[in-house]
């Protein structure tokens, strides 16, 4: 009797590496080999360029979304693949049409003594929607809503967290990354937290 319970318990312990062998080891080893991931689609062309901007006041945001697409960061990889939805509505006087003419992003660090935000946030990008409009005497002062997404790549400043803050005009979410050698671990807060992580959600 003893000996068949040896067995059985030598049986489970070869299942369980086995399972083990197959299941946890290939994950691992992906993390690790993996590579960064595809290039971003745009539905709205973006630019880093500054010029005339006249047309500003007539851009309402009512939502900003920021999601991961695909991260996996590890010591090969410090890219991920991030995805952004901004929804809201443009207005203007008389026939001047307004429209989205392309997205301004503008990427910064953050200097450690800027009392205004969070004291642990490494860089701030902001993304603006560049209004133009064109004479159109069919329209008539209406509201026009619109919605888009578009995605980037995001690298990773350094091992560790890595806390950027996405802004678009008075909305923003913040984004935490912690870059390790062997995985990588994204987390995403929508209100402030036990970890220090706050945001005002859309």
């Amino acid at each position: 009797m003893k000996q068949v319970i040896k067995m059985l318990v030598w049986v489970g312990m070869l299942l369980l590496l086995a399972r083990a062998y197959y299941l946890i080891i290939p994950q691992i080893v992906g993390n690790i080999s993996s590579a960064e991931p595809r290039n971003p689609k745009l539905e709205i062309s973006e630019t880093s360029e500054i010029g005339w901007w006249p047309y500003q006041e007539s851009l309402t945001i009512d939502s900003f979304t920021v999601e991961f697409v695909e991260s996996k960061l590890n010591l090969k990889n410090s890219k991920s693949l991030i995805r952004y939805t901004v929804k809201g509505k443009l207005v203007s006087q008389g026939h001047l049409k307004p429209s989205i003419k392309n997205i301004h992003v503008s990427k910064r660090f953050i200097r450690k003594s800027d009392g205004e935000l969070n004291s642990k946030l490494d860089a701030v990008i902001e993304i603006t929607p560049v209004i133009q409009v064109i004479n159109d005497r069919n329209y008539n002062g209406e509201v026009l809503d619109f919605e888009f997404t578009n995605e980037l790549k995001l690298e990773s400043f350094h091992w560790g967290n890595n806390w950027v803050r996405f802004q678009c005009v008075d909305k923003w979410k913040d984004l935490i990354m912690k870059q390790r050698k062997l995985t990588m671990l994204l987390q995403y807060y929508s209100q402030v937290d036990d970890y220090g992580v706050y945001k005002r959600c859309g």
